[in-house]
C-alpha cells in the first residue's frame, strides 16, 4: 500500500460506524497527508495539509465553496460515480490523479484516494491526497530529455521514428501519402571551424526555428544529429505541393544568418521520398530519402531531389565503391599519369602535371571526377593527396638525375583541406627529405574557390607553403566569378589559362580578346602563364607569340605513365 492508501484504510477503521464531526476533524487535522470532505460538489472541510496544497491559510477560505474553484470537474465526476458504485461495505477507495489550480494560480497535481465516509451528519466524500507535482515534473523532464533534442528543442531521432511509424500506419489505413524530407546543411563544418562551436550551435537553433516556420503545424521537424534534419509531411503527395515546401525551406536556409556579429551564408540539400510510392516500409522510406538527399548534394547543393528508382542502384554502387576506396592505397590500385608541361619556344619538356588514376580490379578505370569527391566526403583525401605528392616528388627526383632535366618539376592539384594539412608541421619538409627533391621541384595547383569559405585562413596557409619554397599556380583561370581580383590576392607565381579558351582562340574573336587580356594581365603582375588544352600547332604559335611561355595538351603528349614520359625527356616535342 502507498502512504495515501494506508492512511485511508486507518481512517476507515476509525470512522466506519459513523463519527461525530467534533471527533473526526481533530484526528484529520493531525494527518501528514491532505484530507478533503465534500458533498454535491461543495467543500465541507480541508485539513491543514490540504490548505497548504491549495495555497490557502484558513479553513474559511475554502469552506462551502464549489470544488470547481480548484479542481477539474470531469475528474471528480468520474471518481464520485466510481465511489458510489463501490458500495459502503467495501474498505478502500477509488484512486485518482487530479490537476489543481491553487489560490496563487499555480498548477499542481495530486494523487488521491476517495471513498464515502459516514458522519453523524450523513455520508460525505472523503479524499486523501498527496502533492506529486515535483514527481510529475521530474517524469516530464526525463520524458522530454528522452524524446527531444537538448540544443534545438526539436523531436530527436527516437521521437521522430515513433511519429513516422504512426503516420505510415495512418496513411496505410486511410490510403493517403506521407512525404519524408531529409535536410542536410551545406557548409556547416566551415561555420564550426571558422566561428567556433558556439556559433555552430546558434546556427542550428536558428535553422530549427526557420524550418518550423516553413512547415505546417501538422508536420514534424526533427533533428537527427549534427547538421541533419528531417521533416514528416502527412497528406503530402509528390508534385507541386511538396515542391513548394522544399523551395520554401531552401529559401529560409539561404537567407543570411547573423553569427558572432557577422553575416553568414549557408544553404541546404534536400532529399524527398513519398510513402507508399517510393517505399513499402519505414526503413525503406528513410533510406530512399537519404539517397535523394545525397543526389541533391552531389548535384551542386542548395537544391532538392525526389527519389527515383535509378537512385537506389546508383547508391548501391556508390556504397560498394566507397568500401573499395578505403583499401585503394593498401592494394596499390592508384597510379599517376603525367602530362608534359612544355616550353613553347624550345618544345622541351620542363615539367609534368600529375593526374591521378584509379584502376579498379573489377570495374577498370574509375574517373577522378567520381572518386576524388568521394574521398573528400569520407575523409580519405588527405591520405590520397599525400601519397600522390610523395610519389610524384620521388619520381621527379629520379627524372632530375637525367641529362638536361636538372630543373624538372611536377605539379599536383591541391584541395583547400589538404592545403591546410600540408602547410603545418613537417609533412612537406619530410617529403622533400625522404625523396631528395628540393622545394622548387614541386608546384601545387589551386583554384580560386580556395577563398570561398575562409579567405584569411586560406591565405595564411598558402603563404606558409610559399615560404617553404613551394610554387603555387592558379588553375582554371578565367572560369570563376572573381578571377581578376583573386589573382592579386593569391601568392601564386603562375596561372593556367583554362582549356576551354585555347581551342577556340583562333576562331572566336571574343575568346581571342579574353586570352590576350589574361596574358597582358599576367605580364603586368609578373606571373608565368601556362596554356592548357593545346591540340594544334597553330594554337601553340598563337600563345607563344603572345608571350605565353609554357603549354600542355594532346599536341605534345597525352597523360602517360612515368616510364613512357621518361622516354621523351631531354627531347624536343615537335
Amino acid at each position: 500500500m502507498t502512504q495515501v492508501q494506508t492512511t485511508q484504510a486507518e481512517q476507515q477503521r476509525m470512522i466506519g460506524g459513523g463519527v461525530a464531526e467534533s471527533e473526526f476533524y481533530p484526528v484529520m487535522d493531525r494527518l501528514p497527508t491532505g484530507v478533503l470532505l465534500h458533498r454535491e460538489g461543495i467543500i465541507l472541510y480541508a485539513n491543514p495539509v490540504m490548505l497548504f496544497i491549495l495555497g490557502l491559510e484558513r479553513q474559511a477560505d475554502c469552506l462551502h465553496k464549489p470544488l470547481l474553484s480548484y479542481f477539474q470537474p470531469e475528474s471528480w465526476k468520474r471518481i464520485e460515480q466510481a465511489v458510489e458504485a463501490m458500495g459502503a461495505e467495501e474498505v478502500g477507495g477509488i484512486p485518482g490523479e487530479i490537476a489543481v489550480l491553487r489560490a496563487d494560480d499555480k498548477e499542481a497535481t495530486l494523487e488521491t484516494i476517495t471513498s464515502l465516509v459516514q458522519l453523524t451528519g450523513g455520508a460525505v466524500f472523503c479524499t486523501v491526497a498527496q502533492d506529486i507535482s515535483q514527481r510529475k515534473q521530474n517524469e516530464e523532464r526525463i520524458r522530454h530529455q528522452a524524446n527531444y533534442d537538448s540544443l534545438t528543442g526539436l523531436p530527436n531521432r527516437m521521437l521522430f521514428m515513433d511519429r513516422l511509424q504512426r503516420e505510415i500506419v495512418r496513411a496505410t489505413r486511410q490510403q493517403k501519402r506521407v512525404a519524408l524530407m531529409f535536410i542536410d546543411l551545406d557548409r556547416f563544418k566551415w561555420v564550426n571551424d571558422t566561428l567556433g562551436h558556439a556559433a555552430g550551435d546558434d546556427l542550428l537553433r536558428e535553422v530549427s526555428n526557420r524550418l518550423q516556420s516553413s512547415l505546417r503545424k501538422s508536420d514534424t521537424v526533427a533533428r537527427m544529429g549534427g547538421d541533419e534534419f528531417t521533416a514528416i509531411l502527412p497528406d503530402m503527395e509528390r508534385g507541386p505541393h511538396a515542391e513548394r515546401v522544399a523551395s520554401g525551406v531552401l529559401g529560409q536556409l539561404v537567407t543570411p544568418f547573423i553569427l558572432c556579429g557577422q553575416e553568414v551564408m549557408i544553404s541546404g540539400s534536400i532529399g524527398i521520398a513519398i510513402f507508399p510510392d517510393d517505399a513499402a516500409s519505414m526503413e525503406e522510406l528513410l533510406r530512399n530519402a537519404d539517397i535523394a538527399m545525397y543526389r541533391a548534394k552531389s548535384a551542386g547543393r542548395n537544391g532538392y531531389r525526389f527519389f527515383t528508382p535509378d537512385m537506389h542502384a546508383e547508391a548501391q554502387q556508390r556504397m560498394e565503391l566507397e568500401s573499395d576506396l578505403h583499401y585503394v592505397l593498401e592494394r596499390k590500385e592508384l597510379v599517376i599519369h603525367y602530362q608534359p608541361i612544355v616550353d613553347l619556344q624550345s618544345r622541351m619538356v620542363v615539367g609534368a602535371e600529375c593526374l591521378l588514376r584509379w584502376i579498379h580490379p573489377k570495374r577498370g578505370f574509375i574517373s577522378p571526377a567520381l572518386f576524388i569527391p568521394m574521398a573528400e566526403e569520407i575523409g580519405l583525401i588527405s591520405q590520397i593527396t599525400e601519397w600522390t605528392i610523395r610519389t610524384a616528388c620521388a619520381q621527379a627526383a629520379r627524372w632530375r638525375q637525367m641529362p638536361g632535366c636538372a630543373t624538372f618539376f611536377v605539379s599536383v592539384n591541391l584541395s583547400c583541406t589538404r592545403c591546410r594539412d600540408l602547410s603545418v608541421g613537417e609533412k612537406i619538409e619530410a617529403i622533400f627529405q625522404d625523396t631528395g627533391l628540393p622545394a622548387n621541384g614541386l608546384v601545387l595547383e589551386i583554384t580560386e574557390n580556395i577563398l570561398s569559405e575562409d579567405a584569411n585562413r586560406a591565405l595564411q596557409m598558402l603563404n606558409q607553403l610559399v615560404q617553404r619554397g613551394v610554387a603555387l599556380w592558379l588553375d582554371d583561370f578565367g572560369t570563376g566569378h572573381s578571377s581578376l581580383s583573386v589573382l592579386k590576392r593569391l601568392p601564386v607565381s603562375g596561372i593556367k589559362i583554362d582549356r576551354s579558351f585555347v581551342p577556340s582562340a583562333l576562331s572566336d574573336p571574343e575568346t581571342i580578346v579574353l586570352v590576350e587580356a589574361i596574358l597582358s594581365l599576367a605580364r603586368s603582375l609578373n606571373r608565368e602563364v601556362i596554356g592548357e588544352g593545346i591540340e594544334a600547332e597553330a594554337q601553340a604559335e598563337f600563345l607563344l607569340t603572345r608571350s605565353c611561355r609554357f603549354g600542355q595538351g594532346y599536341l605534345f603528349l597525352k597523360p602517360e605513365p612515368a616510364e613512357l614520359l621518361t622516354a621523351v625527356l631531354g627531347k624536343a616535342l615537335r
